[in-house]
């Protein structure tokens, strides 16, 4: 017998294709690998022998758990893994249906919009709810936050950069570089990666309470109350996002802005500031004018020079009411007695920085250097009159008051005498933020300015530079306490300094002289202005940093999320960082039809099959629209018109699982679901438009309705962000509730409920709502395809046959009897990564194939083609009915994206091989490049030469759309 080791998991050879993990320890029955020798050596490349020998471990587990030829690592189960438990004394296992990968500990502040942050752990509980920032390259902008995914612990490393910014990822997490994207295993200390310095202020709900009710305008024209209601303005509330939007803008109106004739407010600064504020404008609902330049001459003490001004105003006098209102005065500002407005001490530290910042954005001095090495203290000054000398105290003091909470000192507030203006005597007032490293590191890390681009790219640059200034300073520190340490052991100071690279003169007083406070940094660290030559700033605010170590840290739970952004990027700890089922429809189109018509086809199937992470679908549904499709099914979809009775004939289970409960689906699940139906999603999922190139059986492949160069189409998604929260819903209920059975588990992503409870029911009632859910989505993909071949081929898809073959689903756990030892069993047959196969004669095959099996659709890479096959006959004696469902990757899509380009990929599919590829972004592509996949080809020959699935047509792609 012909035995194999892979990282010391030993498998016997039982027949051709057939390998066993013999039963050991603790493992409940064998495992088997279904693979050709040059399969069996990518099976072994990973973890997939270890998920599958742990899966043995299940409670009620029958018979021997399967991995099928395309597997490859998992999580907790392996993907292509076939694992039935008994459906009385066993479990259900959400971990060997499937979800997503997780990278980060939950510690991880991510970086959210209004300059916040929150950790990933406490991000899981409002996700939905949030917006994080995302690094653009050209921009720094915000993102919904529609994936968030957790799991057990895995192996972390730890990356520190050179100004001392620290993180922890599991290897494959993949971090923002010069050269792209890279994982963190494949980065080495001494190459760069890419930080934000500015951080932002802890996240704390704040307190709800109305800023602006109807009786603060009671005195106005009734215009001006109901233009407020109709923006959303009145009642303003204090956790209203338009009225974060005013903090900023009030706050830079204290500083730069004044009013003019009726209506108009008028805002001051340059070109890139402006624009941001006008942004601010129209999100709150009112329209900016264009920004304007004029020149202008100056004269100070003697001195003329001409200055360019730009300014944009607005002229909505029920805008410039709310102004007022919340604190910006009319009249001149030295001598109108303004002071903090009321309700800023209110609001929770992240709010009141909003306001703050903005104003030292249009207030506060630039960044610079004071001398070589220390910089100067930033500051704010007011004019005041004599008269409202106290309200500008006051302000300056709430001011540092609000510093002071943050930890962030300030100076004494200065006064000092000025020239009396035309009308009475004036004085200047003045605070400073103390100027020592740690010290302005905190404000510029925390607070800073908001608006000025110049300011905030100052800024970056600052923390930089002092982040660096520290760890020579403290370098130098322990140098000189291990000298003297060396020197009061009896060393010689000739040994000591040939120890240290430093220069001998510091050594030499460090031992002899002695040191009172902290040493300067060497001569050879740079000034303040050498080192912003070094430092360049992008646009969205990153800087490139050096790394200085990466080691293994342990190993810790981990999460991750996913934006809707193009870019899927996020800010962790200051780092920029990344961020089913199929069915077939059949045309009576001929290649000859198509060729020369692919890209005009592929664009409007792209323009109109919403596709990518984000929300959006064919149906815009409202919660009863969820219930309906959770409980019915393809049955829902036919009553509202987007169905035919064919499809639900030609669908697994006809479109609709009784046992699905909709009750048993969280409210969170629910709302993610509402705004994804008829979506492709990202990932591996596609539409893909196909030619038949070969037929194999043709009795099978004539009662299934294909022949040689017929148009077909491949439509392949899931059940979309419902099914994903529905998984983590439940893994972490039965985590705290059934922690005893998890315990024996040696993978706790294979967290399981007992079959029988309450827990095990409400699972599989809402696994089973979920694939109603997942067959309506491609039941409303297909007939947006309908609609586009119509438009684009100017006939109806009733006179192009655009019938459905069948649609079978992926990653589900299913009651099914089958034969164990001769007896009949109702199981949990848990499929990842499979699909069933049920052969020829099954009652549970449609009427239209009983007499020649299940169809079963194997999608392959863009550039290598798909297959159909049909159950057979092997399939319920070595698999429980399962079959593959896919090529299996060979790589993961950190390591794609490293290995190919999107555009290159696009650019020889469509020039070498005539496919024409649509995607979200070009990352999406190199994900899915042929490369990336196991040879087709061989992992249907396995299926077909076992007997669990034949052969019988294959497809070659003609044009595909990604999310």
């Amino acid at each position: 017998m012909t035995t194999r080791e892979f990282d010391g998991i030993r498998l016997e050879r039982v027949r051709e294709h057939v390998w066993e993990i013999p039963r050991e320890g603790e493992m409940r029955v064998p495992a088997r690998v279904l693979a050709s020798e040059s399969l069996l050596e990518r099976i072994g490349d990973d973890d997939t022998l270890q998920q599958l020998k742990n899966a043995t471990h299940l409670p009620g587990m029958t018979s021997h758990a399967v991995c099928m030829p395309d597997g490859h690592q998992g999580y907790g189960f392996p993907v292509g893994g076939v694992g039935a438990t008994d459906a009385e004394t066993g479990c259900i296992s959400p971990g060997a249906v499937g979800y997503d990968i997780n990278c980060l500990p939950g510690e991880t502040d991510v970086r959210l919009a209004f300059g916040r942050k929150l950790s990933l752990e406490a991000l899981g509980e409002r996700f939905e709810n949030e917006r994080a920032a995302v690094a653009a390259g050209d921009e720094l902008t915000t993102s919904e936050v529609r994936l968030f995914t957790e799991s057990g612990a895995k192996p972390v490393y730890e990356l520190e950069t050179a100004t001392g910014r620290r993180i922890e990822a599991t290897g494959d997490h993949r971090f923002e570089t010069p050269e792209g994207m890279i994982p963190v295993e494949e980065l080495t200390p001494g190459e760069s990666v890419y930080v934000h310095p500015f951080e932002g202020i802890e996240h704390e709900d704040p307190d709800e309470f109305t800023v602006l009710s109807e009786d603060d305008f009671a005195d106005d024209n009734p215009q001006i109350r109901r233009v407020l209601k109709d923006r959303g303005l009145l009642p303003l509330r204090s956790t209203d996002e338009q009225f974060h939007r005013l903090l900023k803008v009030v706050g830079f109106l204290l500083g730069d802005g004044s009013y003019g004739g009726p209506g108009q407010t008028w805002f001051y600064g340059e070109p890139e500031e402006l624009e941001r504020i006008r942004a601010d404008i129209r999100e709150i609902g009112f329209k900016p004018s264009k920004i304007y330049e004029r020149d202008r001459n100056h004269d100070i003490d003697g001195s003329t020079f001409e200055r360019t001004e730009y300014s944009f105003k607005t002229t909505s006098k029920a805008l410039r009411r709310v102004f007022v209102e919340l604190g910006v005065p009319e009249g001149p500002k030295v001598a109108s007695g303004f002071t903090t407005p009321g309700y800023l001490d209110r609001l929770a530290d992240w709010q009141r920085a909003l306001f703050y910042a903005a104003y030292f954005g249009a207030e506060m001095n630039t960044p610079a250097a004071q001398s070589d090495k220390n910089l100067y203290c930033p500051k704010v000054s007011q004019t005041r009159t004599a008269d409202t000398r106290t309200a500008g105290l006051a302000f300056l003091e709430d001011m540092a008051s609000f510093l002071d909470d943050l930890g962030i000192e300030t100076n004494d507030i200065e006064a000092f005498e000025t020239d009396s203006n035309s009308t009475s005597e004036t004085i200047r007032l003045r605070l400073g933020i103390k100027n020592d490293s740690e010290n302005l590191i905190r404000f510029f890390t925390r607070v800073g300015y908001r608006y000025h681009p110049e300011k905030r790219r100052k800024a970056a640059v600052a923390v930089q530079y002092l982040r660096s200034k520290e760890r020579a300073i403290s370098r130098r520190e322990r140098i000189a306490t291990e000298a003297q340490t060396l020197a009061d052991g009896g060393s010689d100071v000739s040994d000591i300094k040939e120890r240290f690279e430093i220069n001998d003169r510091f050594v030499e007083r460090s031992v002899w002289s002695g040191r009172t406070g902290r040493p300067r940094p060497g001569d050879d660290f740079p000034d303040f202005e050498e080192f912003r030559e070094t430092v360049d700033v992008r646009a969205d605010g990153a800087v490139r940093t050096e790394i200085e170590s990466i080691h293994a840290a342990g190993s810790k739970p981990v999460y991750d999320i996913g934006v809707t952004h193009d870019a899927h990027t996020f800010l962790a700890n200051g780092f920029v960082v990344s961020n089913c089922g199929v069915r077939m429809m059949k045309t009576n189109l001929t290649y000859d039809d198509v060729r020369g018509r692919e890209e005009e086809l592929v664009e409007a199937l792209f323009a109109n099959v919403p596709s990518g992470l984000g929300g959006g679908g064919v149906v815009q549904g409202d919660m009863d629209t969820v219930e309906s499709v959770l409980d019915r099914g393809v049955d829902w979809a036919l009553e509202a018109g987007w169905a035919v009775p064919a499809d639900l004939e030609h669908c697994e289970d006809e479109g609709r699982r009784p046992d699905a409960d909709p009750a048993a689906v969280s409210q969170k699940a629910k709302d993610r679901g509402k705004n994804q139906l008829g979506s492709l999603g990202s990932g591996n999922h596609f539409l893909e438009v196909q030619r038949v190139t070969d037929v194999y059986r043709e009795d099978v492949a004539d009662a299934y309705g294909l022949e040689p160069e017929q148009i077909v189409v491949l439509i392949h998604c899931g059940s979309r962000g419902l099914g994903h929260q529905t998984c983590t819903d439940y893994l972490r209920k039965i985590e705290k509730r059934h922690s005893d059975l998890l315990a024996d588990l040696p993978d706790k992503e294979l967290a399981a409920a007992p079959a029988g409870s309450e827990l095990a029911e409400d699972y599989y009632g809402a696994m089973c709502a979920c694939i109603n859910f997942a067959w309506v989505n491609r039941q409303l993909i297909m007939h947006r395809t309908r609609k586009v071949f119509e438009r684009v081929f100017d006939r109806s898809w009733e006179s192009m046959d655009m019938h459905l073959l069948y649609d079978v689903a992926h990653n589900i756990a299913k009651k099914e009897v089958h034969d164990v030892g001769g007896e009949e069993r109702e199981l949990y047959v848990h499929r990842k990564g499979a699909t069933r196969a049920f052969p020829a004669g099954h009652p549970e095959v449609p009427a239209a194939y009983r007499d020649v099996g299940q169809p079963i659709i194997i999608p392959g890479s863009m550039g290598a083609g798909s297959y159909v096959l049909r159950g057979g006959e092997a399939s319920m004696d070595l698999t429980f009915g399962s079959t593959a469902h896919g090529a299996g990757r060979l790589m993961s899509r950190t390591q794609a994206k490293q290995e190919f380009w999107g555009e290159t990929v696009q650019d020889e599919l469509r020039d070498q091989q005539h496919v024409y590829v649509k995607a979200q972004s070009g990352a999406t592509v190199a994900e899915e490049a042929p490369g990336v996949y196991k040879d087709v080809d061989e992992v249907v020959r396995v299926s077909d030469e076992l007997g669990i699935g034949d052969k019988v047509a294959r497809t070659y792609p003609v044009c595909n759309i990604k999310g």
